[in-house]
Formats: structure tokens, sequence, C-alpha cells
């Protein structure tokens, strides 16, 4: 077999035989550079191939952790944010019971400087500090801090409800004198009546002074009576509760109305000789549960 070689211009020729060894070793090799090439090109474009198929996969995986990184970031802002709140209420909280054990200071008389609820209580000692893997968590320490507050202010309230219905239940119990300046002229029980000479029971304490001199009330409620009723003159009288009633007579004018609401210690009359009196006094009369008692006890009680 003859294998002809022509030059570009035609001119010159090469003849190769193709039965001697060397030139199948010739072609032979030229197959197998061509071989290789193809393999080297293959073997190329399946590296870019599998390169492009990491970078792709480390870039999911960079996706998902940044993902995951804001939803850290997200669950950690809202464990702030609910942190914070709860803080809040328990500062509300622990604001409200200030101002209540402030007031049962106030109600209760005690000394401020010993019962201060704007300072920080006086504690302290010796504390043992704990590992990291010992620390205890914040939320459960606010729910059972959140669980004490509970407990102190409802017994604080119970006890504000108490001082309350005790300072209401002194208000409204008779106690003192009805009047401000004077002196008594005559005393709860048997005596010659100042008309007629003969021997009465007095129901009443009466009370002599300078007339138009402040006459108050011994005690809080409602008045149920202010105007003129008979022999009483200008007349005033006061329902107590408990079953408790006073009586106020012979003023000069009168400071309150029926369905008034009166508090101890508050002028209702100024002292008077209306009615049947023989000079400016106030009688001073209690009824308890309808029923007239000595006024005595209630006005020793106030001294």
């Amino acid at each position: 077999m003859n294998i002809i070689l022509l030059s570009r211009n035609g001119a010159r020729r090469h003849n190769l035989n193709c039965c001697r060894w060397y030139h199948w070793l010739v072609a032979g090799a030229g197959v197998a550079f061509l071989l290789g090439a193809l393999v080297v090109a293959g073997f190329a474009a399946g590296v870019r191939h599998g390169d492009a198929a990491f970078v792709s996969s480390w870039e999911d995986q960079l996706q998902a952790q940044r993902e995951g990184l804001q939803s850290a970031r997200d669950n950690a802002q809202a464990n702030i944010d609910a942190l914070t709140i709860r803080l809040a209420e328990l500062q509300v909280r622990a604001t409200r019971l200030d101002a209540l054990g402030e007031r049962l200071v106030r109600l209760a008389g005690l000394d401020d400087g010993e019962f201060d609820f704007a300072a920080m209580p006086g504690i302290g000692g010796p504390e043992a500090e704990i590992g990291i893997g010992h620390a205890p968590d914040l939320m459960a320490q606010l729910d059972a801090l959140d669980g004490i507050m509970a407990e102190q202010e409802s017994q604080l309230r119970l006890l504000d409800r108490l001082m309350i219905s005790r300072q209401l239940q002194e208000e409204v119990t008779p106690e003192g004198r009805p009047i401000t300046q004077g002196w008594i002229s005559s005393s709860y029980g048997m005596r010659n009546d100042p008309f007629t000479g003969r021997r009465v029971y007095h129901r009443g304490i009466d009370f002599a002074g300078r007339p138009g001199s402040d006459v108050v009330a011994v005690g809080g409620g409602i008045v149920t009576w202010a105007a003129d009723r008979n022999a009483y003159g200008k007349l005033v009288e006061i329902d107590h509760g408990n079953g408790f009633v006073t009586r106020y007579a012979h003023n000069k004018a009168l400071k309150v109305q029926e369905g008034d609401t009166v508090r101890k210690g508050q002028v209702i009359a100024l002292l008077g000789q209306t009615g049947r009196a023989t000079g400016p006094h106030v009688h001073f009369e209690v009824l308890e549960n309808g029923r007239h008692i000595n006024p005595s006890r209630f006005i020793k009680a106030s001294r």
C-alpha cells in the first residue's frame, strides 16, 4: 500500500509505503495522539462541570446558613422583645405595690423612715459564684418573681381593705365633743326641769358655749334631719350606720341639708338657743338601735 503526499503547489510528491513497519508506527502514534486529545478535552469538560456543581452546592449551603442565622436573630429579637414586655409589666406592678405600701404606711401611721418603699431594702451577705453551666434560667426567675409579687399584692390589698374598713369604722363611730369650745352645762340622766322644776329624765348632754360658735359632727354619716323639730328647735340628726344616730339641737343656724354626707369633725351648725332652751347651748343625744344611751362614753373615748 502506497500513500502519495503532494506539496501545496502539487509540484513535489512523496511516496509512502505503508507496508514498512515504521509506517504503521507513525500511523498508530497519530491515532493515539488523537484519542489522547479527545480524553483530555473530555476530562477538562468534566472538571469544569464538577467545579460548577461544587460551587452551586457551596452557595446553597451558604444560603441555608444565612437563613438559619437570620432565623436565630429573629428568635433572639423576639425573646428580647418578650423579655422587655415582661420586665415592663413587672415594673408597673412594682410601682403599684410601692404606691399601695406608701398608702398603708400613711393609714397605719407608721414611721416613714422605717418603711420607705421608694428605697432599696437592706440586703447583702457573701455569695458563691456558680458556673456558666449552672446559670439560672432568666425567664424562670421572672416567673417566680411574678408569682411572689402577685401574692404580695394580694396580701397588701387585703390589708388595705382591712385598714380602710377600720378607718371607716373609726370615722363613723360617734366619738368626741360636738363643740370645739364650751363646757358641759347639764349631764345625762335625772335632773330638775329648768322650766317646771320637776324631776325628769334628761336624754342627752348639754354643752354651753358662745352663740354662733361651731357645732361639729362627732362621726361621719348621712344627715337624716336638718330643720326645726318642736322642742329641739333647729335640729341636725346624723345616721352613722351600725345602728348609731346622733342629734344636735337648739342650733342658731344649720350648715347641712338632709341627705348630705358629713365627716367627723365637720361643722354642721352654729350654736344657738332655738326651741325649748334657757340659753345658748347644744343638746347632744346618741341613739343605738333606736334607744337613747349615755353619750359620756363617746366623749371620754376621745380623750
